[in-house]
């Protein structure tokens, strides 16, 4: 048989060995590459489709739990009053079940948001203020709950401020610490020394063990951030200090649920979707509650307006002659409704929150 030499001209070429060798390289090694570039793609859908699912499974699992709070039923229709510019949320907190005064309401806050310009505002009504009650007469404000629930306390609080109540939210003691403890409790630097000799037993609210918190950076638990929000007597600024300490703890609140490290917590997702379905009554729907977060959230920009109604010198309330009732200083509510109206575009006052 006669041999081909590589170096002798012909059709093969001088170089046609290595040419057949690089062919043949390539005839091996390009098929054994798509497959595995082919694999690894359909394994990458298959991850992202699986995270998809996982996500979306979710979501509908949290937005059922938050479903059960609301009193209203599964509906995809946005906030009202977000097209006029204004969202307002009554805040009312009320003593738990065996408590002295069922039905009288100790915190009445309202929570207004402005779509806009993504600011939020505070309002504490104090809950001494004497109004008059659809229905009822002149009382203080807080009972409006106790005589008709939270649509007359909606329809008192409304009145008094000039502004709708678009939605409620309706909690009690168990419900703050509860939530509080959910979210791994708050950081809060407490500003001075709360002393309160009569402050009630977590046992026996008839029997005083007193309370002493002590100035400073510290984390402080669902049972501690309740005494911290409840105290009113010795060094705690009666009804007043109280407020501004319940606004302080509702605007750390906000910033600790809306974490993305709480929010992608399944363990404390659940456990906060748990401790507000227990403790919480709102007419919020699910979907309304996920805007309303997302609002929160895009608010956070801004620091939040502080409003609390008080008798501090320059406040908007005076003390009433042998009882505790409280009256607007100047003889009616509209210097009060004028300042909550405009509480967006009018600056802060250094008297709209009582110094602690």
């Amino acid at each position: 048989m006669t041999k081909l030499d590589p170096s002798e001209d012909s059709l093969l070429g001088p170089n046609a060995v290595a040419e057949i060798v690089s062919i043949d390289d390539q005839a091996v090694k390009e098929p054994s590459r798509k497959p595995k570039r082919g694999r690894f793609g359909l394994i990458l859908k298959v991850v992202i489709w699986l995270l998809l699912l996982t996500i979306a499974a979710y979501v509908v699992i949290i937005v059922h739990n938050v479903a059960k709070i609301s009193t209203q039923p599964m509906s995809l229709s946005g906030l009202s009053g977000d097209s006029n510019g204004r969202v307002n949320i009554l805040i009312l907190g009320e003593g738990d079940a065996g408590h002295a005064g069922a039905g009288l309401t100790d915190t009445i806050m309202v929570m207004s948001f402005d779509p806009k310009t993504r600011q939020i505002a505070q309002i504490s009504v104090p809950r001494d203020l004497r109004v008059n009650i659809p229905g009822y007469g002149y009382s203080k404000i807080n009972a409006a709950n106790a005589y008709g629930g939270v649509q007359l306390a909606e329809q008192t609080v409304s009145n008094t401020l000039g502004i709708p109540i678009n939605y409620y939210i309706l909690t009690n003691f168990s419900g703050l610490k509860s939530i509080v403890d959910a979210v791994g409790g708050l950081d809060i630097n407490v500003k001075t020394a709360l002393i309160d000799p009569d402050y009630p037993c977590d046992d026996n609210q008839y029997k005083a063990c007193g309370l002493n918190i002590a100035p400073g950076p510290q984390h402080m638990n669902g049972s501690q951030v309740l005494d911290y929000t409840r105290c009113r007597k010795g060094t705690c600024g009666n009804d007043f200090g109280r407020a501004a300490r319940q606004q302080e703890v509702l605007g750390l609140l906000r910033q600790k649920v809306l974490r993305w490290q709480t929010l992608a917590n399944p363990v404390q997702v659940k456990a906060l979707t748990e401790a507000m379905r227990t403790s919480l009554t709102t007419n919020l729907g699910a979907v309304q509650m996920a805007q309303l977060g997302w609002y929160w959230h895009r608010a956070q920009i801004h620091p939040t307006i502080q409003l609390v109604l008080s008798t501090s010198p320059g406040g908007y309330l005076t003390s009433a002659s042998g009882s505790s009732d409280l009256l607007p200083a100047d003889g009616s509510f509209a210097a009060i409704q004028s300042r909550v109206i405009n509480i967006f575009t009018v600056p802060t006052a250094s008297t709209d929150v009582p110094k602690t």
